[in-house]
């Protein structure tokens, strides 16, 4: 196989005097998958979605692959969360099971999804929000898989005040060592703070730590006080154990930008510390939370939003966490319709950024690299679209190959090999 023809789609886009080309990933499996794909689509949006359950069909699909390359996604659907795999990139999957055992209410938006994670004995955990009665309230599920997916633990509730308020935007994490985190936003101290007739901005910021794999959790420990209320959090690996959380903080009355902790199995091993300095002031939540990647030499590659008078768009930086200095920072995109940027390191040096954008007709998702972790990053390449609506973009990697994860109204659910490949 020659290397011009292994580019699918019929498309190469060149990188100026690199020399290097952004393209839609290609094999012979690769090309016939795609084809195949687009052919299942049609079919389960067309005769299946009304009554079967499907990955394509569901809402917030959200998945990781594991050592094997084997992809487990989850996805909600009639108020249950199911699990289904595939072992050929997406183009099959298998038979749905459900995750939780009755059906309850469940956030799908883009910003608070269901995740799932691998452990390191491929353990399969999963961790969801369960919508309260009272407004913007819920709760913070888990469970585990121990049997390669084919049945789940109880679900179990993990915030343990007891409250009726809002615990939400859970993000999921395992270790180096295999310990299971989980953070999330927290109202529970702005409803104390109402009950004494105090005032309290924002919500906070909570961590549960499980270090017997999923089978119990640590008691819930605050990490910070006045966090923005509807924001992603984005949680990654340091090089050594615990959990590293990037979240939109509430600085002084109203400054929305981004605060930065390392947690601990027992406590916060690194204080919090303001990642990002755009001084964004609004008396509102953006709905835009921020990207991360695993810490590389002890520099974490950010993707975030910001609309402070400066600066606009979509932005990175490389933040040294032992320093506390955010460096290269760059815009990545001054669009007004750039959103939800999403960050991966397929292998040292290499950076890969996805964001969604609307040009007035369509939504596009433009792919970003850089090979030198981040200093200089070619110009960003459309890799998908779609005329409809359609969820967050998200990145996944098997290995030292990345994947764009994108589901839409009109194409149903896709899993897109993406590569860089040299030109010659």
């Amino acid at each position: 196989m020659t290397r011009s023809n292994r580019f699918n789609f019929g498309r190469t886009v060149l990188f100026g005097v690199l020399g290097w080309s952004l393209a839609l990933y290609s094999d012979a499996e690769a090309t016939l998958s795609a084809g195949a794909v687009s052919a299942e689509i049609k079919q389960t949006q067309a005769e299946e979605c009304s009554s079967l359950v499907s990955v394509h069909c569901g809402a917030a699909p959200s998945g990781a692959f594991d050592e094997d390359g084997r992809y487990w996604v989850v996805f909600v659907q009639q108020e249950y969360l199911y699990l289904s795999y595939s072992d050929n990139q997406g183009v099959k999957f298998s038979t749905p099971i459900k995750v939780n055992s009755t059906p309850e209410p469940i956030y799908t938006d883009g910003e608070n999804r269901p995740k799932l994670a691998i452990g390191t004995d491929h353990e399969i955990y999963v961790s969801w929000t369960k919508r309260s009665p009272e407004r913007f309230s819920g709760d913070i599920r888990f469970s585990r898989s121990i049997d390669q997916g084919k049945s789940f633990s109880p679900a179990q509730t993990i915030n343990d005040d007891g409250l009726v308020t809002s615990h939400r935007f859970d993000a999921l994490l395992t270790d180096h060592r295999g310990d299971v985190y989980l953070a999330w936003l927290d109202k529970r101290d702005r409803q104390a703070a109402l009950a004494q007739n105090s005032t309290y901005t924002g919500a906070a910021l909570y961590y549960a730590v499980s270090t017997d794999k999923g089978v119990s959790f640590s008691p819930n420990q605050k990490v910070a006080d006045h966090s923005c209320e509807c924001c992603r959090i984005a949680i990654s690996r340091p090089e050594g154990s615990g959990a590293a959380i990037l979240w939109r903080h509430i600085f002084a009355t109203n400054t929305r930008d981004h605060a930065f902790v390392i947690l601990g199995p027992k406590a916060v091993t690194q204080a919090p510390q303001r990642a990002t300095v755009d001084n964004w002031q609004i008396d509102a939540c953006p709905h835009h939370g921020p990207a991360m990647t695993d810490a590389d030499n002890g520099h974490y590659a950010m993707a975030w939003f910001t609309n402070s008078p400066q600066r606009k768009g979509i932005y990175f930086g490389s933040y040294d966490a032992e320093t506390g200095i955010m460096t290269h920072q760059t815009s990545l995109s001054h669009s007004p319709g750039a959103s939800h940027p999403q960050l991966l390191r397929p292998h040292q040096g290499l950076l890969l950024a996805a964001w969604k954008v609307f040009d007035g007709q369509k939504t596009l998702i433009l792919l970003a690299a850089s090979e030198d972790n981040g200093i200089n990053w070619h110009p960003p390449q459309v890799v998908a679209k779609t005329e409809e609506a359609s969820d967050h973009p998200l990145l996944v990697q098997k290995g030292s190959q990345a994947y764009l994860s994108w589901h839409t109204k009109n194409e149903g659910f896709r899993l897109i090999p993406l590569s860089i490949q040299q030109e010659g």
